[in-house]
């Protein structure tokens, strides 16, 4: 499983980053409106509050950031495709005119 996880291949990466900031966003979904609002929360309220709207903050920003490495990864790629074409080197064939008078 450890070897599926941390395979070379970005994509599978970013799936499971999504995932990953998904079962977060879950976990602070449920602090935030499950354990805050019963009557008399341990520790408190406010620090089920904070808890939950900083993993539900973090999980969003996880996701921005990983469909960006992304967006800029493809970019990056094609940029570099482009550049190869550019500069490819062509041979150019060499006619010889066979009843040239010159």
């Amino acid at each position: 499983m450890i070897k599926y996880i941390m395979s070379k291949k970005d994509n599978e990466k970013a799936f499971w980053g999504i995932l990953l900031s998904a079962i977060v966003f879950g976990v602070g979904y449920y602090f935030l409106n499950y354990i805050a609002t019963m009557e008399e929360p341990p520790l408190g309220h406010t620090i089920h509050i904070l808890i939950g709207t900083t993993l539900m903050a973090v999980s969003g920003l996880g996701v921005v950031l990983i469909v960006k490495y992304l967006y800029d990864q493809r970019k990056r790629r094609k940029r570099k495709e482009h550049k190869r074409r550019k500069h490819k080197i062509v041979f150019l064939k060499n006619h010889k005119k066979e009843n040239s008078t010159v």
